[in-house]
């Protein structure tokens, strides 16, 4: 079924179709990447996957949240880990149902992603987010792996959705349920701490600077903490210090702020393991994953205070893997999704994103909103290192902008057809 048609059914038509092709797209891709009575090999996910499966594994057979039994961890966010939990609790090393679940998910996004587009674009418009979201390889790979970026992506189209709701519907349980969804979305990948932060500039506009209604905006804060502070409690209890959710910040940090992703061709602008960066014998000899983090972080910052001059350089190198397709990976698959399927589409991005800010809408409350999602992922970039995988962790933020593109060509073309004598 072409696009065109698809846009001039009813809506219940059309969801119902986008859901389903989305569902038979990510299916096939599983089909056709995947053994799916297996886990899929390390190339395909990386050291993540295997370690938020081996995590999933040990709580659903009761064993704690550790990826070595007998080792509580909170190396790895759990959010990815708890949903795969659940999964095993039902049928255990079940890998078919964990692909059925995550190409679910994967498809529900896509209608998300409608959603949230239809309280800022036109229908049409809005209906062209939810079916590229529906085909954007990038996307639909990540619905093939172990990997949060999936599970991220959903909360935030979730929560993203819910507060341009509120914004036309003003209501206090809207935007719990967003920071409800934006909380646990913080779970499976710690840049959600950012989002309620770079979504107050919205919040705080939308209810016009005025004392009572920004009351409204506590709901969203206090659910997201409401999820996220059990998790914080654990790890207090088993560090006697504050981890808010994960302690490889410190790895991430200093494997990406280091002489290597400045000068070395292979990893500009990305990330390498620490054990290739000086400091590793009195990393591995602290006593325990805080310390070691605490480390980290520490020799991370030492570096970049000692290279403050390099710095606008590496953030060029950071703000290009962040934008271009991933090229880095050994993963030829992957790299031949970024390239075929995320390049025409970046292009889409870029320029709606450029629309978007200069036509004056940039201060709309729902603008704002898509805006502060993107520009929480580009600081955490600058922070840490540049990533396809990142950048697609907000595919429904991106397809809203790659509408708004498409919007722009189509009304170029529009101007130009009756230009002509």
């Amino acid at each position: 079924m072409t696009a065109g048609p698809l846009l001039m059914r009813s809506r219940r038509t059309f969801l119902a179709v986008l859901f389903l092709a989305a569902l038979l797209i990510r299916f096939g891709a599983v089909l056709g990447l995947r053994d799916i009575h297996k886990f899929h090999s390390r190339t395909a996910g990386g050291t993540d996957a295997v370690e938020f499966n081996a995590i999933a594994l040990n709580l659903a057979a009761g064993r704690g949240y550790a990826s070595t039994v007998g080792y509580p961890t909170s190396f790895r966010a759990p959010g990815m880990p708890f949903f795969l939990s659940a999964l095993y609790r039902i049928s255990y090393q079940n890998y078919e149902l964990g692909y059925l679940a995550l190409i679910a998910v994967g498809a529900l996004t896509c209608l998300i992603t409608y959603f949230a587009a239809r309280e800022i674009l036109s229908e049409n418009w809005a209906r062209a987010a939810g079916i590229l979201a529906a085909v954007y390889l990038p996307h639909v790979y990540f619905s093939t792996i172990f990997l949060s970026e999936v599970l991220f992506a959903f909360c935030v189209g979730l929560g993203l959705w819910l507060v341009l709701v509120c914004f036309r519907k003003p209501s206090g349980w809207l935007l719990a349920g967003a920071g409800l969804a934006l909380g646990y979305g913080a779970l499976a990948r710690p840049i959600g701490l950012l989002l309620p932060v770079f979504l107050l500039p919205a919040l705080v506009r939308w209810s016009e600077w005025r004392a009572l209604r920004l009351i409204r905006i506590v709901p969203l804060l206090l659910a997201a903490a409401a999820v996220i502070l059990p998790w914080s409690l654990r790890n207090y209890a088993l560090y006697h210090h504050w981890v808010l959710i994960a302690t490889n910040g410190g790895s991430t940090f200093y494997g990406a702020n280091n002489d290597i992703t400045l000068h070395d061709k292979h990893y500009l602008g990305s990330w390498i393991a620490t054990n290739y960066l000086p400091g590793r014998k009195a990393i591995e000899a602290t006593p325990d994953e805080y310390t070691h983090d605490q480390l980290e972080w520490k020799l991370g910052k030492q570096w970049v205070a000692s290279h403050w001059i390099d710095m606008p350089l590496l953030t060029v190198y950071k703000m290009a893997r962040f934008w271009l397709p991933d090229f880095s990976s050994g993963n030829r698959m992957f790299v031949l999704m970024q390239v075929v399927g995320y390049t025409p589409v970046g292009i889409l991005i870029v320029l709606g994103l450029y629309v978007s800010l200069r036509r004056g809408k940039a201060m709309t409350s729902g603008w704002l909103a898509v805006h502060g999602i993107l520009a929480a992922n580009l600081v955490s970039t600058v922070v840490f290192y540049g990533s396809g995988r990142f950048r697609d962790s907000i595919t429904p933020v991106l397809m809203i902008y790659a509408a708004a593109g498409l919007e722009k060509l189509a009304a170029f073309r529009f101007q130009r057809s009756h230009a002509r004598p």
